[in-house]
Parts: C-alpha cells; structure tokens; sequence
C-alpha cells in the first residue's frame, strides 16, 4: 500500500510499500513562505517545479513518467543557501531534504495521486464532528482514530481489504 501523507513524521515510521509526500500539503507551505517574504524566490521556485510536475501527469494519466530530472531540479533547489532569509525557509528545505525521496513517487506511479485530498475529504466530517461534540476524549485518540480511518477508506478506494490493511501495519 502507498500512503500519501504530510510530512509528519509518524507516517514515515510506518512500514508502507512506498510514501508520496501530499503535494497540496507542501504548495500550501511554499504559499506561506512566499506571504512572509515576496522578495525571494527560492519558494516560488519550488512552488512552480511541483506545479509543472503535477502539470505533466495531468498530460500524461496514464504513463510511466521518470523522477530522475526532476529530482536533480529539486536538489539543485535544495542546494540554495537560504540563510539570508527566515529560519522557516531553513526548515522548509531541511523537511524537503528528508522526505526527497518520497515527492515525486507520483510520477513514476500513475495510481499514485500527488495529494491526500480524497483521504481527507473522508475523513472531514469526523474533525467537525470532534470538534462540535468534543467525542474525542484526547487528541492523541482522536489523532489514532483519523489515521486509521485514513488508511481504512484510503484501502477501501484501492479494492483493498481495509481490515487486512490496518492488519498489515501491526
């Protein structure tokens, strides 16, 4: 199974088949970093290099698109020294740096969405539900509760059992 996560780091302790890092998640981040700063332009540059690669598997639904060139376009991205500007972008890049690997899964996996949405939008009633009635009694109960959820609905849309695959990740 493929999960499509944030960054959280609990997803990536989790032994999945393959991770794909939500890209919506990260557009967002990089949105954030340019709110605070219009003057630079490493975030912008980020932001437009996952938009032209969300953009070719949009072309291309169907076909096996390699990762290679746009994983040297990230790294020579990553590469940037960003410490002229606030220690967000540092931390961005640093989180970018971890989850590498896992950005552009997307494109070498035409099943493989480049964002959690669908997931979420499962899951979405539940948080208003929490907090509306507060039925969670922590959020760490209400957190494990969402993730299984997740993968249950997550398995459910791929024709999967979804008992076998919380059963797979005990």
């Amino acid at each position: 199974m493929v999960a499509v996560t944030d960054r959280h780091s609990a997803y990536f302790a989790i032994d999945f088949l393959n991770n794909q890092v939500c890209l919506a998640h990260l557009l967002r981040n990089l949105e954030y970093l340019n709110d605070i700063d219009k003057n630079q332009r490493w975030a912008q540059e980020v932001k437009s290099l996952l938009r032209e690669a969300i953009h070719e598997r949009n072309e291309k639904p169907a076909e096996m698109i390699s990762a290679k060139s746009w994983l040297e376009r990230l790294d020579g991205l990553l590469k940037k020294n960003l410490d002229h500007l606030r220690k967000e972008f540092n931390e961005l890049k640093r989180g970018l740096i971890k989850c590498r690997n896992y950005i552009f899964n997307f494109l070498e996996n035409p099943a493989i969405p480049s964002d959690n949405n669908a997931s979420e939008r499962g899951i979405r009633k539940l948080k208003i539900k929490q907090k509306i009635s507060g039925c969670f009694r922590s959020d760490t109960g209400a957190d494990a509760f969402h993730a299984i959820h997740s993968i249950a609905d997550t398995a459910w849309k791929n024709n999967q059992s979804p008992l076998d695959a919380i059963l797979a990740l005990v």
